[in-house]
């Protein structure tokens, strides 16, 4: 049904190899945004939308934003039903098939991998796998973070679960990401937060998929986006631009040794998620280089 309802959504984009005919009077630039992880706080694509609005105020064109699971996406691509503008995270595949040869991505905003534990200051000195717990995310890559930080074979659990078994005192330790960090400020909770620095994924790329005139107005659209971020603290995201205090301010500044930034294939998202699930960090390590 996914499928069905994300098609019946896009009708006006781009479809493989042209581009939509709009209005009359209206052009419809539409954006998929697709959640391959989880966010800080509030919605990516009502973010995407406003941004819209803001370029294109008092003008014909219009931003339209779908929020589409990487599933229907990738159902979507495959029939070549395209959106003019694809907002993705650093690990979807399925999309290396259908980039036009002048195509660039942006990187928009971006999240982090953390360590956190209830009270303050904290030095995180005795963290291992057996005393914690790790946020397994949506489609992002937590284990490989795990394993490469050093917490191969440390349990693994849904994000809520992993956050109320911290907060119930089961693990001292979660591994987590901005998303955690927010639902205990909101639950008033005190906290430490490390930054973890060996393994980022939490990168959500937005780029150019139609062509002709509507291609000039779409990348009016990301040159907005991409000068005009420092916002993105709304929905509890970083940029380079976003300035953050508390328990923020260490994901915002750290920087990774290893970065899975642009989108991928299937077959080495498979073969990353094999060596992090056997524990063979140097695989790991020579995949990412």
């Amino acid at each position: 049904m996914a499928f069905i309802f994300v098609m019946a959504l896009v009708l006006g984009v781009c479809s493989a190899g042209g581009t939509s005919e709009n209005q009359e009077h209206m052009r419809v630039l539409t954006v998929w945004q697709i959640d391959g992880f989880e966010g800080g706080k509030g919605s990516r694509a009502q973010y995407l939308q406003d941004k819209g609005e803001e370029c294109f105020k008092g003008t014909s064109v219009y931003v339209k934003v779908v929020s589409v699971s990487s599933d229907a996406a990738r159902k979507n691509l495959s029939a070549g039903v395209l959106p003019d503008i694809i907002s993705y995270p650093a690990g979807f595949y399925g999309l290396e098939s259908y980039i036009p040869e002048d195509y660039s991505e942006k990187t928009w905003c971006r999240g982090g991998y953390c360590l956190i534990t209830l009270g303050e200051n904290a030095d995180f000195s005795d963290a291992r796998a057996s005393n914690t717990v790790v946020n397994a995310g949506k489609d992002n890559l937590a284990k490989v973070a795990a394993l490469s930080e050093g917490f191969g074979g440390a349990a693994e659990e849904s994000s809520v679960s992993a956050y109320l078994e911290l907060i119930k005192g089961e693990y001292k330790y979660l591994l987590g990401t901005q998303r955690d960090i927010y639902r205990l400020t909101t639950r008033g909770e005190t906290f430490s937060v490390k930054a973890l620095t060996t393994f980022n994924d939490l990168y959500q790329n937005i780029g150019v998929l139609c062509g002709g005139e509507d291609k000039v107005y779409a990348q009016k659209f990301i040159s907005f986006l991409e000068n005009n971020c420092e916002d993105v603290t709304k929905i509890g995201m970083i940029s380079d631009a976003t300035k953050y205090a508390g328990a923020m301010d260490a994901l915002s500044k750290a920087e990774v040794e290893y970065a899975l930034k642009t989108f991928v294939g299937e077959d080495y998202i498979k073969s990353l998620k094999n060596a992090a699930e056997s524990g063979d960090i140097n695989l790991v390590k020579s995949l990412l280089k």
